[in-house]
């Protein structure tokens, strides 16, 4: 019985984890205009460890900088700036989060989907 209520347990909080953002977008404020923004910050769960994040931004390094910073146990702030504002550098901000396995952002206390996200808060019509 043990092993059974054990399994439960740890079934219901690894369903609790993966139901959680891990990452924040962390611009969002009535001020905040993406069309002048060249860039975007970020908080990252620990989930997302720093060399896990620098190694997959360094594929995009023609795109894009990003400085990663520790935040203790909240995990790592993400700082992403562009080298030159143009659509195709704010699209690959897409692919860094898809090669992360972000599906959501978290918005001031709302989730975003991935999608979404970029439409709403970083692509430019």
């Amino acid at each position: 019985m043990k092993k059974i209520l054990g399994l439960v347990t740890g079934l219901m909080m690894a369903a609790f984890t993966f139901g959680q953002s891990t990452v924040a977008f962390t611009d969002a404020s009535d001020s905040y205009n993406k069309v002048t923004a060249t860039s975007f910050n970020f908080m990252f769960s620990p989930t997302h460890t720093a060399e896990d994040i620098s190694s997959n931004a360094a594929y995009y390094e023609s795109y894009f900088t990003v400085a990663v910073t520790a935040a203790g146990a909240a995990g790592n702030t993400v700082k992403i700036t562009l080298v030159e504002d143009n659509e195709m550098a704010r699209r690959v901000i897409m692919r860094l989060l898809v090669n992360l396995e972000v599906d959501s952002i978290n918005v001031n206390g709302t989730e975003v989907e991935r999608n979404a996200f970029m439409t709403k808060y970083i692509m430019v019509d």
